[in-house]
């Protein structure tokens, strides 16, 4: 057994189909077939079970690619420890982050991140959830963005911040004339949400204490797929949603048919953690990370006390941190200033 027959199995297990496993491996499919053939031998047990329309990983299999991972990942490591002997922060890095996070936060980190870590590669992945979590399982992204806490032993949370909810509503509605908004105006309201499979939607009930809309009558089948479709909804008039303030920001236009306003609630709000695996070996590469992020938080959101901060550095620390601390232009796979910070925020400072 060698490091490359468990790249072979990883490659298999990832793709379920030999072609393209060897593809990604750069071989031929007989080669890979062959040798993942002989591994099974050599071990004396089965680890796909094979049959002309799929590929399926065995019980035994599915222990034994657990290991393989983290074999790997121990390799990896052996490489990354060699590396940061020359530049602990130089290297790929995949960060996921979730679908209501990615669109408003990382615009106002990837210039910042690419001027003071130019050496870092960095990697970032857009999906839901329980689709980060399960890349975190697996190996294929090294930490993730997440507005829900995680309980799985293996994984440590670093949380970052805390970000309010706003609600938006069309301009010509009857919360127009309220000059705030509680709970008791909430429970009168019939929420627009985000379709299944978004932690968002969960938060929004669980945060502003509001049971859960029966799934009958006619706003029942709006349930949009990211929040731009939820504020397009609104706009037409569809009815009213809550929004992450993130995604709130800029002015609105006097003329925007959707009005945007914070909540006089102290516990609306939703807490972002950068949430890694606990054996990852380059734990300062993301610090540095999360440092560069709270750095450039606008005040519609609350840096938590234990975030990392750091300061912004005068022209020559720059100079001298762009010799030692790297991002080559990122991969995404797949003048108004900042909202004014919410009165929830403000409840959680009192």
């Amino acid at each position: 057994m060698n490091l490359r027959d468990i790249k072979y199995i990883l490659a298999l297990a990832e793709t379920r189909h030999f072609g393209r496993a060897a593809e990604r491996s750069f071989v031929s499919q007989p080669t890979l077939s062959g040798q993942i053939r002989k591994l099974e031998l050599e071990l004396g047990v089965t680890i796909f079970e094979r049959t002309n329309r799929s590929v399926e990983i065995t019980p035994t299999g599915q222990l034994i690619l657990q290991h393989a991972r983290l074999l790997m990942e121990q390799a990896d490591a052996i490489e990354q420890v060699a590396r940061a002997h020359q530049d602990p922060l130089a290297g790929p890095l995949r960060i996921g982050a979730i679908p209501t996070l990615s669109p408003y936060l990382l615009p106002l980190i990837l210039l910042p991140l690419r001027q003071r870590l130019p050496q870092i590669k960095l990697v970032l992945i857009e999906e839901i959830t329980e689709t980060l979590l399960k890349r975190l399982e697996h190996h294929e992204v090294e930490a993730a963005l997440l507005a829900t806490p995680v309980s799985e032993p293996e994984l440590v949370a670093r949380p970052l911040f805390e970000e309010p909810f706003w609600l938006a509503h069309p301009r010509q509605h009857p919360l127009g004339d309220k000059p705030e908004i509680t709970k008791a105006d909430l429970e009168d309201t019939e929420l627009l949400l985000l379709s299944d499979g978004h932690c968002l939607t969960h938060q929004v009930m669980e945060v502003c204490r509001l049971a859960e809309r029966p799934r009958s009558g006619e706003m029942a089948d709006l349930r949009a797929s990211s929040l731009e479709t939820l504020l397009q909804l609104v706009g037409a008039g569809f009815g009213c949603t809550l929004l992450p303030a993130l995604a709130c920001g800029g002015e609105t236009p006097p003329d925007s048919p959707i009005i945007r306003r914070p909540l006089y609630l102290p516990d609306a709000y939703r807490r972002i953690s950068l949430v890694s695996r606990r054996s990852f070996p380059r734990q300062q590469a993301l610090d540095a990370f999360a440092e560069v992020l709270v750095s450039q938080l606008p005040d519609s959101v609350r840096a938590l006390p234990n975030a990392p901060v750091v300061a912004v550095p005068d022209a020559d620390e720059t100079t001298r941190s762009a010799t030692s601390v790297s991002a080559t232009s990122p991969v995404l796979v797949d003048g108004a200033p900042p909202p004014a910070a919410s009165a929830s925020t403000k409840a959680a400072d009192a």
